[in-house]
Parts: structure tokens; sequence; C-alpha cells
């Protein structure tokens, strides 16, 4: 998660740390003893209204019918408006139905939009004690109004925005908010804090509707519910912010127009051309109607658009969606899935996701010795050594002084809990803790010292705490053991050195001189710079005479706290997932841009990215999020490590990678995530540290948290795209083709109703040639080089040079089947004895020697099939390598039984006119193909009219190879 910096409101008075305390009450009219009176609370309720989440409403056009209407669907749908009212109503039957399915798809997937504010909602879905009339009360959270005085102790859910009246050791959980892995120490004075553009956890007098007190107690007073509160904020951004339009739908949308048009084209001069023939012919033939050339012309037109494609663009989604779930990725918005695989920018936030979210000692440093920890986050598995490489546990008396002061003065439990993740449903160990991160990290530094530790201390006995004090930034807590009481202390270097007066080196206590002071500083400083967190920790023997009542008068801690003997410090960090290094070279072989955004300062977050391999010095920046906007296009474009950034800021980010035509993942895991993973091409939340909040927002939920697991759900999600490109590039190729074959046959001066195939003829081909082989697209299996290809960004699913492409592959196709046709219908190519069995009719084999036509369009169909239905698939499944390349990766049963059905089934129509009339009988109709039996001199034309479209689109492919052109 990152850090939030709130930007300047329009109002700066709507700052409420800005805000003298006294004008506060003032506005709010609370005393700040007895809280409101009822009166004055119902007042409030009446100004302000109750404290919850209030929703925006939008039309119902816009929330669920919007998503749903495009024009590929508009082409289909106007068209069979005008094949219903010319009465063909058995004809638009199909259309109908495809339509609403695709219609009912999208319009449960707007559901969303409702989820996304009911996960905000439950924030709010609390109680909270309220003083009302100088009596505390408990009230749901949605009875509190502005201007109450609330009372809050450790583990409370903060119900509302407050402004603090008073506190005692008071620390806050803003993670969820803020993405401050730490609790955030905030101040018991009522000053205001005369600055503008704080990040959250610098509102050090400001509590937020969502957040929980880690630790100590406090009054409150509430100045922002609802809507108006930092959360409240982010849900009405949700609400009003659209569904927007997805890059698939953009792609369609322009496919559409291309297809629409051109076929437009064809109908109306089809049209056109057949009434000026009929008008210079004396009218209609006997028995033909104008409705029937209307309906056979637009009947045409919708064969040769691929209805099909947005159903079987949807099977494609699903089974990707099937695949991802297996490998970790659970898909919430399908119409995404082709988005992640286009990605070129994955924004992400360093804790939690990058990272463990888990504080771990790296190395301990001592006065005698440097020593090196093994293992990562709460797992206590892990040695501490001066090898590490080696992994040889080292066990001497100055690092176990450090290892028992530093485990004594602790209030952080340490948990374990076996859970079991949906990635391979294997079971793990999750450590989690109660307390600070901190101090986690030195309980399990201890565990890996000693895992019998809690024996080492079973004797000493706890006397008294000094708590945490931000102002001077340490704790001590006293323990007795037989009748010796000590003290033991930790804190900031700088702010702990100077009360140490002595030094353990090797087991004895020497006095700590100036050369050991500055070569304390010296190795603190180095590890500071590299972005580490350093905790020095101390000790100190309180004389004999020490008893209880002296540690609770005033001024104890000044008194207690000196002469301390200073035993070294840690090094921490909260470390990188393990898996993270590889997963980010994979993006960079993907030509995949890593981002992190954190809410560390920046020379912390660049310290990290540098060590993630995300940052590299004079090749990338880090910028802070205040920079964002000011930043020029090249340095944006350059900058891949942010620091201190807001919601507002990643948005900011998000757009202006939109904005450059890049697809944008953006993962997060807090409430503070939630807008920018909404607006993102592809939102992913983390599945075990995310907030409901962050899920709901998401377009995909990452189940293990590991950002390994993106990476894979990138690869299948090119896999998708690939697979959506294919099976759109073959119904344009094929549809355009058709449509030019099929069209310009009808402007036949002797036969205008003439058609190159028959209906029956076209009804196989659709159901097989166009069926089958994007079927086996849909099941093929991903390219094993995929992740090396560069990222589509939100370029055309087909791009000027494939649709370049496509028009030399519809020459090259269309040439062999239009030879096949005409070389035959002008008997160039002759009708033999086997050819003379034509079909079936009733129960007898009719045999007819002298028909040249139907002979032309078999082996013109043949032609058609072998082409559209094996050749052309095993092509363009890989659109930049050659067909060889293709066949290495192919699975027979999986894909290219698919390709090789179409054929098989042509060849059962062709070879057993029997299947006809069993397929008739069945369906209560008349079947008759007209197909003619071929000899074997027919196949061998028929495969030698293939070759064009295979060789010469093999040449154009490996010329553009040795060019370097992409597709």
């Amino acid at each position: 998660m990152s850090t939030v910096t709130i930007p300047p409101t329009e109002n700066a008075l709507d700052n409420y740390y800005q805000k003298p305390f006294e004008d506060i009450i003032k506005e709010l009219e609370v005393n700040i003893e007895t809280g409101l009176s009822t009166e004055q609370a119902n007042k409030s309720l009446e100004i302000y209204g109750p404290n919850e989440l209030k929703k925006v409403k939008r039309s119902f056009f816009k929330v669920f019918l919007a998503p749903i209407i495009n024009l590929l669907i508009i082409i289909y749908l106007v068209s069979a408006v005008f094949m219903l009212i010319l009465g063909a109503a058995a004809r638009t039957a199909p259309t109908f139905l495809i339509l609403g399915a695709n219609a009912l798809v999208a319009i449960v997937q707007q559901f969303r939009a409702e989820k996304q504010m009911e996960a905000l909602k439950k924030l709010s879905e609390a109680t909270a004690t309220v003083i009302r009339n100088g009596k505390e009360e408990v009230l749901s959270t949605n009875q509190i109004v502005k201007g109450d005085l609330i009372v809050l102790n450790q583990g409370d859910k903060v119900p509302a925005d407050c402004r603090i009246v008073s506190s005692m050791n008071l620390s806050v959980d803003e993670a969820s908010l803020t993405g401050e892995s730490d609790p955030v120490k905030k101040n018991s004075t009522r000053d205001r804090i005369d600055r503008s553009e704080l990040s959250l956890q610098e509102q050090k007098n400001m509590l937020f509707l969502g957040t929980y007190i880690s630790a100590g107690q406090c009054k409150a007073i509430v100045v922002q519910i609802g809507s108006s509160t930092e959360i409240g904020k982010i849900s009405v951004k949700l609400e009003e912010s659209s569904t927007g339009d997805i890059p698939l739908r953009k792609k369609m949308n322009h496919i559409a127009i291309v297809l629409g048009i051109g076929v437009l084209i064809l109908l109306i001069s089809s049209v056109i051309f057949k009434f000026i023939y009929y008008s210079a012919n004396g009218g209609l033939p006997e028995g033909l109607t104008v409705n029937q050339v209307l309906v056979n012309s637009i009947d045409l037109g919708m064969k040769v658009m691929p209805i099909n494609l947005p159903v079987l663009t949807t099977i494609v989604l699903l089974t990707g969606v099937l695949a991802m779930a297996q490998k970790g990725v659970i898909v919430r918005e399908i119409s995404r899935t082709e988005s992640l695989g286009r990605v070129s920018v994955v924004c992400s936030d360093k804790t939690g996701t990058l990272t463990k979210n888990e504080m771990t000692v790296e190395k301990i440093w001592t006065p005698t010795q440097e020593y090196s920890v093994s293992g990562y986050g709460y797992d206590v598995a892990g040695v501490i050594g001066t090898n590490e490489a080696e992994k040889i546990a080292v066990k001497n008396q100055d690092l176990e002084s450090l290892i028992l002061s530093g485990y004594l003065n602790n209030n952080c439990i340490l948990k374990e809990e076996k859970v079991k993740t949906l990635r391979k449903n294997i079971t793990r160990s999750n450590w989690s803790i109660i307390g600070l991160p901190t101090e986690a990290a030195l309980k399990v530094v201890a565990k890996k010292y000693d895992p019998n530790v809690d024996m080492l201390i079973e004797d000493h006995q706890f006397i008294y705490e000094f708590n945490f004090d931000s102002a001077i930034k340490r704790m001590s807590k006293v323990f007795q053991k037989n009748n010796t009481m000590t003290l033991y202390c930790k804190g900031a270097t700088e702010w702990i050195l100077p009360l140490c007066t002595r030094i353990q080196i090797d087991g004895k206590v020497i006095d700590l001189t100036e050369d050991m002071h500055k070569t304390i500083m010296s190795n603190m400083n180095k590890y500071a710079s590299e972005g580490y967190r350093i905790l020095s920790i101390t000790s100190r023997t309180l004389p004999s005479d020490t008893t209880y009542n002296m540690l609770e008068v005033e001024d104890a801690r000044e008194n207690f706290e000196k002469n301390l003997i200073y035993l070294g410090f840690v090094v921490i960090l909260d470390p990188p997932r393990d898996d993270v290094f590889q997963a980010i070279e994979e993006c960079k072989s993907a030509s995949i841009t890593p981002i992190m955004i954190t809410g560390d300062n920046i020379s912390t977050a660049k310290a990290i990215g540098k060590q993630l391999g995300i940052y590299q010095e004079n090749i990338n920046l880090a910028k802070e999020g205040i920079d964002i906007e000011t930043l020029s296009d090249t340095d944006f474009l350059k900058t891949t490590v942010y620091g201190r950034v807001s919601p507002d800021h990643k948005q900011i980010i998000v757009s202006r990678y939109q904005a450059k035509n890049k697809i944008v993942s953006m993962s997060g895991d807090g409430v503070n995530d939630a807008l920018a993973l909404s607006m993102a091409d592809c939102g992913l939340a983390m599945g075990i540290q995310g907030t409901e909040v962050a899920k709901e927002a998401a377009d995909m939920i990452i189940t293990d948290d590991s950002f390994s697991t993106i990476v894979t759900g990138i690869r299948e999600g090119r896999g998708l795209f690939m697979k959506i490109r294919m099976i759109i590039y073959f119904f344009i190729l094929v549809s355009v083709m058709e449509a030019i074959i099929l069209f310009s046959s009808t402007l036949l001066f002797n036969d205008p109703e003439f058609q190159m195939w028959d209906y029956g003829q076209l009804n196989i081909l659709y159901v097989t040639a166009h069926a089958f082989p994007s079927l086996g697209f849909t099941f093929s299996t991903i390219s094993k080089d995929i992740m090396n290809e560069k990222p589509r960004d939100s370029a055309e699913i087909i791009g000027k040079k494939l649709f370049g492409l496509i028009f030399i592959q519809i020459i090259l196709l269309g040439l062999g089947i239009v030879l096949a046709y005409y070389l035959t219908l002008n008997e160039k190519i002759g009708i033999d004895g086997i050819n003379s069995i034509i079909g079936y009719n009733g129960s007898q084999i009719e045999v007819n020697p002298s028909i040249p036509k139907i002979k032309a369009r078999t082996m013109a169909l043949v032609v058609l099939f072998i082409t559209e239905s094996l050749i052309m698939p095993l092509q363009i499944r890989r659109i930049n390598h050659s067909i060889i390349d293709s066949l290495k990766d192919i699975k027979f049963l999986r894909e290219f039984s698919f390709y090789l059905l179409s054929i098989v089934i042509l060849v059962i129509m062709i070879y057993s006119p029997g299947i006809q009339e069993l397929i008739g009988s069945n369906i209560g109709t008349t079947i008759n193909c007209n197909f003619m039996f071929l000899n074997f001199t027919d196949w061998l034309i028929c495969l030698g009219l293939c070759l064009p479209a295979l060789l010469g689109f093999e040449i154009i492919r490996y010329i553009a190879r040795r060019k370097k052109i992409v597709f």
C-alpha cells in the first residue's frame, strides 16, 4: 500500500487539522467535557445528515444499457428488424437469440458497481462510544453526527473523521487508508498544524474513518461524516465515475464500422443492380417478389457478417477465466481479461505487493561484529550468522544481550495460522502479529537466534513500562531477575545514543568513547541511506535500592533512561517477496514497465526500487507524488518509482499513461487504492491482505498476493488477446472474401439471383468452416515465447499492417477459389463417370453427366474448405511466425482436430449423399446440397489451387520477418 497525501481542497477551511481548536468547538457548538445534547445532535443530523456513504443516482441507460450497445450489435439488430418487417421472421430468430445472450451477460456485469458501494459502506457498519448529555453511550456509527464527542480505546474502529481532543500513548493503524505499514503516533496537544498538502499520517491531530486504534486511548470531536470523510470522497468518486468503455469493446466497434460499411456498400450495390436489371427486362420473374429480393440480399449480407463473433469472443474469455483461476487470478470483470494481456505498464504498491508488508531484521550490528540474518517476513525460519551464504549460526554474549533486550522490551505477539491458497490448493504457514511490525521483527529475530528463547527469559519478571513516546522516539521496560532490576530501552539511534555512557564489547562493559560514537553513527547512516530502518538497543542495570514506587514518580523516565549501555542496532527492512525479482525480470523481457508506488520518502523508495531492479541510476527517475503533474512527458515515462503518493496522484499516473495509449494495470490492497483500481484498464486486488473495498473495485483478485501471479495473469491474458485477435482476423478475412465472391456473383446480367453456392451449401459452409477453426483458436495452447513479444498497448486488434496482410491473403485465397470455379464451369476441368454421381434425390442415386456448374461449385467449395479450415488457421495462429512454428506449438486433439473436422464433414457430405436425407428427416426439411463426387485428379487439382494461399502467404511473411515488420 502507499501513503496518502491529501491535495488542497477548494476551501482551505475544510482542512480541520489546520483549524484552531477553539474555532472547531465554536463552529460545532460542542462542549469538550459533556459533548452534544440530544437537541444539538438532532439539529446536526438535520443539517449534515447521517454518517453513511450516500449513493449517487445514475440513469438506468448509463448503468445497464450503454455498455450493451455497440455498432456490431446495432448492425445485426437493424438487419434483423428489416427482415422481420419484410416477413422473414424465421431467418431472424438466431440473430435475436445471440443478441439477447450477449445483452444478458453485459447487464449482469454492471452490478459490480453496486457491490463496490456495499463494500465501502461496510467500513461504517459498527458501533462507537459517544459522550452526549455528559454521559457515555454506545451508538451505531450511522447515528453519530458532526460535532459528537467520541471515546476510543485500543482496538476500536474510528467511526468518522475526527480532530483529537486528548490522548494517551495514542497510535493509529492507518494502513487500509494510507498504506503506511507502521501505526502512526498521534499528538495529545490541541495545536493546529499550519501547513497545507500534508499526507494523512502527518496530520497528527486527526483520526480518519475506517482506521483502527492500535494502542492508547483518546477523546475526539467528529468533524466530517459520511461522504465528506476521506473514505467518503473515494466513494463519491467511484459512484460518479462511469463504468467507461473497455479496449475490447472499442476495437469491436471499430471493426464493426469497417465490416458494416463494406457489407452495406456491397448489399446496396447488389439490390440496385437487381432492380435496374429487372426494370430493363420487363419486371420481376414469375414467383419472385420485391420482398424476396430484399430478404435474399439482406440475408446474404448478414451471412457474411460474423454474427457469432461476440459469442466466440465470450467463450475465449470464459476459457481464459477458468485457466487464470487455476493459476491464482480470480476474474471479477470478464471483459477486462483481454486488457490484462495487452498491459504495458504495471503500477504496483510496494507494501504488501512487491514486499511482504512484514518488517524483517536483515542485519545486526554490535560493537564487535556485524551479523546477517536469513529468512524474510514473520516466518521464524532462519539463522543469525557471520556467513550468510553458508548459514552458519552464531551465538555469543554480545549478540544474546541485544536479542534478549529487544525481545523483552516488546509488546508484540506472533501468531501462526495454517491457510490454504486457491493456487494449487497449497497449505502453508501464515504468520501474523498483534502489535507493531517493528516489534514483531525483534520477536522473529529472537526466535531465529533461539527457538526456545522463551525459556531464556522465563525467570524475568515484568515490573514497569515507559511507553513509546514519539517526541523522544524510544520505549523502555523494566524486568527483575532474582534481586536485580534491569531496564531495556530501544529507539531511534540519534535520540538514544546520547543517553548512552557505556558500551558492551566481548561481554564486558566499558566507557563509550567519542571514536566509538562516530563509528556507531557512521555505520548507522550507511544503512539508513540505503533505505533501511535502524533501531538501536540498550540496557541498564538499575541500582540495587530501586523499587516499583520509584518508577512511578514524576520525572522517573528521565532519571532511569540515562547512563545506558549501548548493545548495538538492528537493520530492518520490509522484505521483497521471494519471487518478485524473477517476476520483474519477466516483465522487462516482455517490454512491460513495472512502476513502484509507495508512501515512503523518496530516498527510501529509490533504494528499495534499486534493490528490486525497478530503478536504475542514470536510466530511470524517482519522483514524489506532488511532482507528477509537473513532469514533462519524457521524464514521466522515465519515472519508475514514486514516493509520497496520494489516491489523486495514483489516478493521475494511470490517466497520463492512458493518454499515451498505454494499457495500465494497477495492483493494490487498501481503501486508498479503490479509485485507481477502478480507473485502470485492469485493476488487481490482493486476495489475502486486500480490503473488501479494493477487492470490489478491482477487475481481478490475486489470491496469493504474489507479484509473480500478476505476471502469470499477464501471460494468460496475452494468450487470450492473441486468441481473440486470431478469431477476429479469421472472420474479417473469410467474411470479406466470401462477401466479395458472393455479391460479385450476383452481378450477372443473365441471372441476378445467381449465387456461387446455393442455400444448402452455404449453410454447410457456415456451420463447419466458419465454426470449427474458430473453436480451434479458442482451445489452442499459448505460444511458449509469448512473453518475449512487445505489448500491444492500445493499438487496434487489427491494425493497418494487419489489414494490409488481410487484403493480400484475400487475394491469395480468392484466387484459388475463383480459378477452381471458372475453370470447371468453362469445362477446362472435365467431368467423368465418377463426377456424374451428383447427389441424393429420394431413394435413387441421380446420374447426370453434363452439369459443369455443380462440379464447379463443389471444386470451389473444396478449395475454400482446405484453405479456410486448415491452411489459414495454421498460418494466422502465430501471425509473425512461419507455419512450421505453428505446427511445433500445436496439439492435435486439442486444436488441430478442429481444423480437420470441417474437411472431414465436407468429404462425408460429398460421398455420402444419404447423410443429407438423414439430417433433413430429423429437422423436418429437405436438404440437397448438390455436391458432385470428385475423383483423385480433382482432389490433386484442388490441392494445387491451394498453393497460392499457402506459399504466397509464407513468402510474404518471410520477407516481413527479414524487414522486422511486426503485425
